[in-house]
C-alpha cells in the first residue's frame, strides 16, 4: 500500500483555504489560456457527441441550496470537449444522456427504473439505439461509468474495504458487457473513450491524525478500480482519457500552500479541482469545479484522434 507522506494534519477550519489559494492561480492560468485561443478556423468536420456517464458527465455542480446542493450546468467536461474540436475545426452536436447515480449495473438492468429512465429502457439501450441510427456518421462516445459504483464506499471518513471490492468486482463483469452493446451498435467512424478517475475523496487528509491513512486508503481503492476499467477499455479496443495523469493522481511530493500549510500535490490538486475542501454550503462535493471539467476534457482530447 502506497503511503501518502504524513506531516501535521492541518486544522479543519482552514480546509477552505486550500481551494481558495490554489483555484485563484488556476483560474488566472485558465483565463489567460482561453484569451489566448482567438483565432479558429471555420468547421471542417461534422459529427456527434453521445456524452454516457453519471452525474458529474452531465457537469453536476454544488448549488448552494440546502438538500438541493446539485445541478446540471453547461460547463462541464462534455462542454468544453466541444470547444476544444472547435478549434481544431470540428463541430459537434452533443448529445447527453447520462443520470445521476447510475451505476454499470443499471444500464444493464431492463426490468426496473431509475432517476432518469423508465423500463425497459436505459441510458444504455437509448445510447445503442442513437448509435444504430447514426452509423453513418462520424461521431465521439465518452463513457463515465465505475465511480458511482465505489463512491458510497469512500463517502464515509474511513472507506469500507469490503463495499470497495464489491463494486469493482461489478464494473469487471458488468463494463465489457456495456462496451460490446455500444461497439456493435456503433459506424466505422465512431471513437470511443473511457473516463478513468482521480479521487476527491483525498481531501480526508484532512480529518484529523487519521487523515493521511484514510486519504491513502480512498487513493487505493481508486487506483484499483482505474486498474480494472484500463483492462476493460483495452480489453475492448477503447481508448482511455489518462485523467489520473493529468490531474497528477500519484504524486505525493510536497508543495507549501499559503495559509494552509505543507500538504501533498494530489491533496492540494484535488482541493484546486473538486469542491471536497469548501465549506458549507458549497461544500465538500465530490464533483469536479470548472477548472476539473476543463482538464478532464482535456484528457479526453488527448486521447481521440483527429477527426
Amino acid at each position: 500500500m502506497r503511503q501518502i507522506a504524513k506531516y501535521a494534519p492541518v486544522a479543519l477550519i482552514v480546509v477552505a483555504t486550500v481551494a481558495a489559494a490554489v483555484f485563484s492561480a488556476h483560474s488566472s492560468g485558465s483565463s489567460a489560456s482561453a484569451a489566448s485561443a482567438t483565432t479558429t478556423t471555420a468547421p471542417q468536420t461534422t459529427g456527434f457527441y453521445l456524452d454516457m456517464g453519471a452525474s458529474s458527465s452531465l457537469g453536476f455542480q454544488p448549488t448552494g441550496i440546502l438538500n438541493h446542493n446539485g445541478h446540471r450546468t453547461n460547463t462541464g467536461y462534455a462542454n468544453d470537449l466541444l470547444f476544444l474540436e472547435s478549434l481544431h475545426g470540428v463541430s459537434l452536436a452533443l448529445h447527453q444522456v447520462g443520470c445521476p447515480g447510475d451505476l454499470v449495473q443499471t444500464l444493464l438492468n431492463t426490468k426496473a427504473n431509475d432517476h432518469c429512465y423508465s423500463a425497459p429502457q436505459t441510458q444504455l439501450t437509448k445510447s445503442v439505439q442513437f448509435l444504430q441510427a447514426n452509423q453513418s456518421e462520424t461521431g465521439v462516445v465518452t463513457i463515465d461509468l465505475g465511480f458511482n459504483n465505489v463512491r458510497l464506499c469512500l463517502t464515509p471518513d474511513v472507506p469500507n474495504e469490503s463495499c470497495v471490492a464489491a463494486g469493482i468486482a461489478a464494473v469487471k463483469v458488468d463494463l465489457p458487457k456495456i462496451l460490446a452493446q455500444l461497439k456493435a451498435a456503433a459506424g466505422p467512424q465512431v471513437h470511443f473513450v473511457g473516463l478513468l478517475y482521480s479521487d476527491p475523496f483525498l481531501a480526508h487528509y484532512f480529518n484529523g491524525t487519521a487523515g493521511p491513512d484514510e486519504a491513502t486508503e480512498s487513493l487505493d481503492a481508486i487506483t484499483q478500480l482505474n486498474t480494472v476499467l484500463l483492462a476493460a477499455y483495452t480489453a475492448a479496443g477503447v481508448a482511455s482519457a489518462n485523467v489520473p495523469g493529468i490531474v497528477d493522481l500519484d504524486n505525493t511530493s510536497l508543495v507549501t500552500v499559503p495559509n494552509v500549510g505543507t500538504i501533498p500535490t494530489n491533496v492540494e490538486e484535488t482541493c484546486e479541482l473538486t469542491w471536497m475542501c469548501y465549506s458549507t454550503p458549497f461544500g465538500p462535493d465530490d464533483h469536479p469545479n470548472d477548472a476539473g471539467y476543463s482538464l478532464i476534457a482535456q484528457a479526453i482530447f488527448a486521447a481521440l484522434p483527429k477527426l
